[in-house]
């Protein structure tokens, strides 16, 4: 142990779960050191008060802070339940059902129907109880939120970790096993909090990562956002600051919504306008600034009946991104010639990911023609519905021949690909788009079955026989 190289040791200190390396680190100097660097590589905190200490104090710690390289910011905020009746009728839900105390049949006992009563009274009061524990905690929360936390320790800290390079704040709601035991902890987790949908307090929490004491951090490489209020890239920071945190970006990953008040406008308006702010080309800006851009994703969470939430070119304009192998993009709207000009500007693009893309001029037949003629890519992934003046191409759609010969599931999406990532043939007349086998897996189920789940066992026991016959 004594005479292995400290990056030896690092890798094996990182296969050691929190415990054992804080026990190592007690050895000596050496191991205090190297363990230091496997404990804190990646931070995470949240929005309360203890979290937001414990940041600074790792930021403040002469050895820890050597070693920080990822800080996520598990932003969510408490939704406001304003009384205990909506609060309790969550746990009438059927998910619940195994909770709740079930009602004894009419036949049941005195002695039964008293023990019903005392665990129903029961099950009331815990529910009262974890009610005030919420309210508590959202009430602190709001606290926080409306004072100078956010300046007081996060600023003060992120400048501290000198080997920064990844940033995430996350303000949606996750399955728990991506969650830390304080945060489940602090936020009582038994089955879904209730999260505020609201975006507005993003925008501030974005900006104190990204640019604490109104300074931009330089020193990042990969930036992910879930999810953000699409009015951070409008006037609420100066576009050159926006462009400066951008400029040394290799991976970007943001996925908008838009903030409550502006929702209520889908009523009255189409996805695009709501999202009028982005067409002031901050977000254009700041992307075409990361010149050494990787890995590009950006998607909308408001989609659907609404339409496109953005004109492409106010997103991607027409920049140039000589290492950019990854492009991710959903919920716009493009002309064909745009959308092929700007993947041809590409050079190094290998996996191009669309979904409820909308031409609004042009047709995907070409589209798709034009992408196997022109670029190389190695993964095309469609998804959604993808839409032209012509046609709407439901990417789930499966190919009817194949279900009904064996229930078999080929997706218009998997043929895309195919299509789309092989070598160009002009003899070659097949395109799957043009391909009228395809149909609603649901409609050929009720059609053709299986109407069953023993029809679906018999085929996997087909399927998994081994044939050892001569």
């Amino acid at each position: 142990m004594e005479k292995a190289p400290d990056e030896i040791l690092l890798k094996t200190f990182r296969r050691l779960d929190f415990k054992s390396v804080a026990n190592v680190r007690l050895v000596n100097k050496r191991m205090a050191e190297v363990g230091a660097e496997a404990l804190v590589k990646k931070v995470r905190f949240h929005c309360s008060q203890d979290s937001l200490q414990r940041l600074k104090n790792l930021a403040t710690h002469n050895v820890f802070r050597k070693y920080v390289e990822s800080v996520v910011f598990e932003g969510n905020i408490l939704a406001n339940i304003g009384c205990i009746h909506t609060y309790t009728s969550h746990y009438d839900l059927e998910h619940h059902s195994q909770d709740r105390p079930q009602p004894p049949p009419r036949t049941a006992t005195a002695r039964e129907k008293r023990l019903f009563e005392r665990n129903l009274s029961k099950f009331q009061r815990e529910i009262e109880d974890k009610y005030e524990k919420y309210r508590t905690f959202y009430d602190k929360q709001q606290n926080l939120i409306t004072s100078n936390a956010y300046v007081d320790f996060i600023d003060g800290s992120i400048a501290c970790f000198p080997k920064l390079t990844k940033l995430q704040l996350s303000t949606v709601g996750r399955c728990k096993h991506v969650l830390s035991e304080r945060f489940l902890e602090t936020f009582s987790i038994d089955c879904a909090m209730p999260i505020e949908n609201d975006t507005k307090h993003t925008k501030e929490q974005l900006k104190h990562l990204l640019f604490p004491q109104d300074r931009p951090v330089t020193s990042i490489r990969e930036l992910a956002v879930h999810v953000l209020s699409p009015k951070f890239f409008s006037d609420f920071m100066p576009r050159n600051m926006i462009c400066e945190a951008f400029r040394n970006l290799r991976v970007v990953d943001i996925s908008f919504r838009l903030e409550r008040d502006d929702r209520f406008d889908f009523t009255i308006m189409s996805a695009d306008r709501c999202y009028g702010d982005l067409r002031k080309g901050y977000l254009r800006d700041a992307l075409g600034a990361a010149s050494a851009l990787e890995k590009l994703t950006i998607n909308f969470e408001d989609y659907g009946f609404h339409g496109p939430c953005a004109d492409m070119k106010y997103i991607v304009g027409d920049h140039v991104w000589p290492k950019l192998t990854y492009l991710d993009l959903d919920t716009m709207s493009a002309t064909e010639d745009y959308l092929i000009g700007m993947l041809n500007r590409q050079p190094s693009l290998k996996t191009l990911k669309l979904g409820l893309i909308t031409l609004e001029d042009g047709l995907w037949t070409h589209a798709t023609q034009r992408m196997r003629k022109d670029l190389h890519l190695e993964d095309f992934i469609a998804h959604g519905i993808l839409e032209d003046p012509v046609q709407m191409y439901p990417m789930h759609f499966i190919d009817s021949d194949a279900y009904m010969d064996d229930f078999e599931r080929h997706s218009m999406a998997d043929a895309l690909d195919v299509y789309v990532t092989d070598e160009w043939d002009e003899e070659d007349e097949y395109h799957p788009l043009e391909d009228d086998t395809f149909g609603d897996p649901d409609d050929l189920r009720d059609e053709f079955g299986p109407f069953t789940d023993d029809e679906y066992d018999e085929i996997d026991s087909d399927l998994s026989d081994m044939d050892c016959s001569d």
